[in-house]
């Protein structure tokens, strides 16, 4: 199986990973509210963790017309 990053790259598809971070102030590690991909957990937190499997999402290639 080719990397993450490559599969992504060559289907459009999001990896998107539950994950947890510490709190500057009191230094706990909390669970955050929301998935993301590895470049943005990366870019916004110093101190992070993987803690669960990714959410696969694909694109559909087609939009919503209520009108259809």
């Amino acid at each position: 199986m080719p990397p993450r990053d490559d599969l992504a790259a060559r289907t459009g598809a999001l990896f998107l990973y539950p994950f947890r971070t510490r709190d500057p102030r009191t230094g706990k590690w909390y669970r955050a509210r929301y998935k993301a991909e590895l470049y943005e957990i990366a870019a916004r937190y110093a101190e992070w963790e993987i803690v669960g499997p990714p959410e696969i999402r694909h694109p559909i290639g087609a939009a919503f017309s209520p009108w259809r």
